[in-house]
């Protein structure tokens, strides 16, 4: 897997907007990041898992021991000049803001995998808003072909709809040609394609990648496979305590199953619901450890 690692400031508050105090606030500090919390979900649920990713040196110990203790093994290239980034989550009753600071992620690049690395993986997942936006479609498409060059199946999150409006839908598209899988949000998906509704977005993607999967947060997900009509797959029922992490979450559990059986996405699609709920049901994007 390649990237990003963060550090994130999660708030709870019932504020109703920007101006307004609130001394009942919850407040977590929690180590982050769309690389560091698919990983990490990935190890919690038994897989073996590398991750690649870019931290600031003063941080990368800590970062190397949460990932660790997760089960996962961390190949962190630590930045001398720049900052581990950052994400400060804020939600109250009406919804969720999040504010990024890419810092060193923004920087990860094809060259940062091992060439061992990615000749013994069996999948590679590439994910990180910071990773993927901040160098453009040239970087998308370097690290398509690194994690292409060992034969792996390969799999791209966009991570956020910034990462679309920056680096240009078609752009994208072109850099992300050969990939196996896509798994954008319903907003990524509707910026990708200009399509109306999510259902015509997800079957226009087809076209560029056999697999797309689409979340739609609280209504579950839809499963498109070129040829086929797109599959709507219900959410697992859960009790929402905080929803950062779950888009992470829910592609460990579809990363997860996929490895394991390529042909049942159906079932990887399911799993991947589940996982979600199980984040969805504590603070930050990481499993308890």
């Amino acid at each position: 897997m390649v990237g990003d690692v963060l550090d994130a400031v999660i708030v709870q508050t019932r504020a109703p907007s920007i101006g307004d105090d609130d001394d009942a606030a919850v407040i977590r500090n929690r180590p982050a990041g769309a690389g560091g919390d698919t990983a990490a979900w990935l190890g919690w649920l038994g897989a073996e898992v590398d991750l690649v990713a870019r931290v600031g040196v003063e941080d990368a110990y800590r970062h190397e021991r949460a990932l660790e203790d997760a089960g996962v093994r961390p190949h962190l290239l630590q930045e001398a000049c720049a900052v581990t980034g950052t994400v400060v989550s804020i939600r109250n009753d009406t919804g969720r803001s999040s504010l990024t600071e890419p810092g060193a992620s923004a920087a990860v690049d094809a060259i940062d995998v091992p060439t061992d690395l990615a000749a013994r993986a069996h999948l590679v997942h590439l994910t990180g808003a910071g990773m993927l936006g901040g160098g453009g479609a040239d970087r998308i498409t370097a690290l398509v072909a690194r994690a292409r060059t060992g034969g792996a199946r390969v799999s791209v999150d966009p991570s956020a709809l910034s990462v679309v409006e920056t680096v240009g839908a078609a752009a994208f598209l072109d850099a992300v040609a050969g990939v196996d899988l896509l798994l954008p949000s319903a907003a990524e998906a509707l910026a990708l394609t200009g399509a109306e509704d999510v259902r015509a977005a997800a079957d226009l993607l087809t076209e560029h990648v056999p697999l797309v999967v689409v979340t739609l947060g609280p209504d579950g997900a839809l499963l498109a496979r070129r040829g086929r009509p797109p599959e709507t797959v219900p959410p697992t029922p859960t009790t929402v305590t905080d929803t950062v992490g779950a888009g992470n979450a829910f592609a460990a559990g579809f990363l997860r199953a996929w490895a394991t059986d390529p042909v049942r996405v159906g079932v990887a699609a399911r799993e991947g619901t589940r996982v979600a709920a199980r984040a969805l049901g504590f603070v930050g994007g990481r499993p308890p450890v």
